[in-house]
């Protein structure tokens, strides 16, 4: 499911050169991924219990653990996997929605601090529909590791479980970004840690489950490092910018 609506119209320069440029990064990053070799993937049967069951869900990861995160879900869509993202309504979520749309996920159009409310509606719908939307639950601007509300209070409401997971690898860039995101190098050994599905009931106090959920990501995050041999910088964990 796509919202264009919300989306900020382009410019004249960008409308030319995305097109052209959108082609090449695709290439590319599918080229990237290619190269990668999942060495290990440690508790997949939590991903293929949750397939089994034909029902969407929320995988969850930290937004430094994108990349490897991304890939392995796209990989799970030959698994009946239908993955989604949330991507902002800007200009510059625009090229995101494009490449993401591209390498086979649906695009869910929103901004979790600008229009916070209706993303909620979106990614609720999404779920749904049968789709899965991906979630980085201290994106998109940080503080770093820390589980924001939002991603529980959307676990409680639809009922779908949460699915943690985790990624490290052997080699790899780290952007100079609030949150050092990681990106495995070229034939990369990459490592990935799939936690136990979480469920959140009503009623339960959402910050709690937050922090629970937070030191769950943390965990399985520690332990790729650990079987990958990685050691990367972490992202800032201070606060939060104003987002006007």
């Amino acid at each position: 499911m796509t919202d264009d609506d919300s989306a900020t119209p382009l410019t004249g320069w960008t409308r030319f050169w995305m097109p052209l440029a959108v082609p090449l990064l695709r290439l590319a990053a599918r080229l990237l991924r290619a190269s990668w070799r999942i060495e290990h993937v440690a508790g997949e049967t939590h991903l293929s219990a949750l397939l089994d069951e034909q029902r969407a869900f929320l995988p969850c990861c930290w937004h430094q653990r994108l990349t490897g995160c991304v890939s392995y879900l796209l990989e799970a869509r030959a698994r009946g996997l239908r993955p989604g993202f949330l991507v902002s309504p800007s200009r510059d979520g625009e090229l995101t929605a494009r490449l993401v749309t591209g390498l086979g996920a649906t695009v869910v159009r929103g901004s979790a601090t600008r229009t916070g409310a209706r993303a909620l509606r979106a990614l609720y719908v999404t779920l749904r529909e049968g789709i899965s939307p991906i979630i980085h639950p201290d994106g998109p601007h940080g503080p770093a590791n820390r589980v924001k509300s939002g991603t529980v209070m959307l676990a409680q409401m639809t009922r779908a479980p949460l699915l943690p997971l985790a990624f490290s690898a052997d080699r790899y860039w780290q952007l100079k970004s609030w949150d050092r995101v990681i990106i495995p190098k070229p034939f990369a050994r990459v490592t990935l840690v799939i936690g136990a599905p979480q469920s959140i009931a009503r009623g339960e106090d959402l910050e709690s489950r937050a922090a629970a959920l937070g030191d769950q990501l943390d965990t399985l995050s520690a332990e790729a490092d650990r079987m990958a041999g990685a050691d990367p910088i972490p992202g800032r964990r201070g606060r939060k910018r104003d987002e006007g």
